[in-house]
């Protein structure tokens, strides 16, 4: 036996390298260098895959070292080969002192290498078998998922079907091309692609993005009353009151000194109501300014001036009334004096009929006044009176309110009028609690009160810093305006909510006039230049007591018209004009 063993040796020194190799007859058939090459050699030849042979026998120094042999059995293999990075395999971690161990395997028989070597082909042997079974097993596991997916395909909408089984065909024809561990694969991807496909209805559900109007185009409207023929068939006069946000007054005269003067006698104003004055109480009477006493003067206008205290240079409101002939008691700041009028009272003295002059023709007041027109009259100098307001006022009864100049009361004989300037909400909308929870309430509890103890409609103007419907914004429906003063939700509810006190007291009168208006807008924004393409706001009002709509026979005044006068320039902010029917 060691004969045979001595010459397997040897051959095995002849076929891998030129060191020797030694005998250990007393525990091991095998003894060899563990230098890299002989480990490799021999294991890959000898015993592959399944025992690993460790002695390093090169070390002749130690007389101590005794020859041992290490046996591994293919399961103790995967435990016991040392691990191998990018730089080769690791030495083994045994330390030279330690204790040679022997496998179970070497204790059984430590000379019989022909038991060794029946023992690693039956482990191979085995391995292989369970490869090719797993093998089938994966192979059976595909069909089966390729015929349940199948089964679920010929359950689908018969839509979905044709298209499922379409793609089936084509799967088993790359199968049958290409083999069948491929054409599985392909056919995974196939059918995966298909459960994508039926899911496209959810595609629908997804949402539309909702554009935002884009509304530039102003609509053409027809003008609704006719002065002239209502003088000349009904004797009634036509009372025009304008509205106008000039964006600071002293600016506007500066660089437009006859705006207001122009705009007064172009249009017959009987009031004109300014927002945003920007005006100090000192800058009132300013000689350097002129502007009370001045300001419209000469065109016979009376005004009146409310101004911040709490703030220098921040909002503000003034009114120009026409001066009358009469002087009435009980006007908090009486008509002029007949020397400074006198010049335009002659140019209104056509309203009255000539039979009611006096005898002194040169007395200016005694003349009949002239209406708008200038062709017309009336006879009564009731008409007079119903045009020169009894009480002019600038406080709400609040003095939160009433510190920033916000209203002006004007308290005709027919009719009660209030030009106002609502707080803006602020570009962080801090003000937005202050002007939805406490001034709009308190304007309405105001106006309300003023309807009650007066017994007659209420008309309040001017900038309401609200937009109220779509047709009042040119991009309605954008994301920012739900965080933008004057457009927020939480304004135009509350401005609705004004509107719907006692089911429908007060009547946004443009609006009631014309609901399908478009494009008719009272503010644009300089700094983003939109005013030349229309891209504005419908900010400024007039709202009315739903009887002044009301044409009965004992109605003495009536709403007729509203308009816009966009092409006037001097203010981001277009002036508005309201026209009333007072009936003699």
């Amino acid at each position: 036996m060691n004969i045979i063993f001595t010459t397997f040796t040897i051959a095995l020194h002849s076929r891998f390298t030129q060191s020797s190799f030694q005998i250990i007859p007393q525990l091991s058939p095998l003894a060899f260098s563990n230098t890299r090459s002989h480990h490799y050699g021999l294991s890959s030849l000898l015993l592959p895959n399944n025992y690993y042979h460790c002695r390093n026998n090169n070390n002749n120094n130690n007389r101590n070292d005794r020859p041992s042999v290490l046996y591994f059995s293919s399961k103790q293999m995967d435990k016991s080969l040392p691990e191998q990075d990018a730089k080769g395999p690791r030495r083994s971690t045994r330390s030279k002192n330690s204790k040679s161990k022997v496998s179970q395997d070497t204790k059984n028989d430590p000379t019989d290498t022909t038991a060794a070597v029946a023992a690693i082909d039956s482990t191979k042997t085995k391995t292989e078998k369970k490869t090719s079974n797993e093998k089938k097993l994966t192979k059976s596991s595909l069909v089966e998922n390729d015929s349940t997916k199948e089964q679920k395909m010929n359950n689908s909408d018969a839509d979905t079907t044709i298209g499922l089984v379409t793609d089936a065909k084509e799967a088993s024809t790359d199968k049958a091309n290409k083999g069948s561990d491929t054409s599985s694969t392909k056919k995974k991807r196939t059918s995966s692609s298909n459960d994508a496909g039926t899911s496209a209805p959810k595609e629908s559900k997804k949402r539309t993005k909702v554009e935002p109007q884009r509304i530039t185009e102003r609509d053409e409207l027809t003008r609704l009353w006719d002065a002239e023929e209502a003088m000349k068939k009904n004797g009634s006069y036509t009372f025009r009151i304008m509205s106008w946000n000039v964006a600071g007054l002293r600016a506007l005269v500066k660089k437009q000194p006859n705006a207001l003067s122009e705009i007064a006698n172009r249009h017959n104003i009987d009031v004109l109501c300014l927002q945003e004055t920007k005006l100090q109480n000192d800058h009132v009477t300013d000689p350097k300014l002129k502007l009370k006493g001045h300001l419209l003067e000469e065109q016979g206008y009376d005004s009146h001036w409310s101004c911040s205290t709490a703030k220098k240079g921040y909002s503000g409101t003034a009114v120009f009334i026409k001066r009358r002939e009469i002087t009435t008691v009980g006007v908090e700041e009486n008509i002029s004096s007949k020397a400074t009028a006198k010049k335009k009272q002659a140019t209104l003295g056509s309203f009255f009929d000539a039979s009611n002059k006096k005898t002194d023709s040169k007395d200016p007041y005694d003349t009949k006044l002239v209406n708008g027109s200038g062709d017309a009259t009336v006879n009564g100098d009731n008409h007079l009176t119903n045009l020169i307001p009894l009480q002019v006022s600038s406080s709400m009864g609040k003095e939160e309110h009433d510190m920033e100049g916000r209203i002006i009361t004007m308290d005709f004989p027919l009719f009660t009028l209030a030009n106002v300037y609502v707080p803006n909400s602020g570009q962080k909308l801090e003000r937005l609690s202050y002007r939805t929870k406490q001034w709009d309430k308190d304007l309405l509890s105001f106006m309300k009160q003023k309807e009650e103890e007066r017994g007659l409609p209420v008309i309040w103007l001017g900038d309401l810093n609200v937009a109220h419907k779509a047709y009042d914004c040119w991009n309605d429906g954008a994301k920012h305006l739900e965080k933008q003063a004057g457009t927020t939700k939480e304004e135009k509810e509350s401005f609705q909510m004004q509107l719907d006190t006692a089911e429908g007291a007060y009547i946004d009168a443009f609006r009631h006039l014309y609901p399908d208006a478009k494009g008719h807008y009272t503010y644009w924004s300089q700094r983003a230049g939109n005013r030349a393409p229309n891209k504005g706001l419908r900010l400024d009002y007039f709202i009315c007591s739903n009887s002044l709509f009301e044409d009965t026979k004992d109605a003495k005044v009536l709403v007729r018209d509203s308009y816009m006068i966009p092409e006037q320039e001097g203010s981001d902010h277009c002036p508005i004009v309201l026209e009333l029917e007072i009936r003699k």
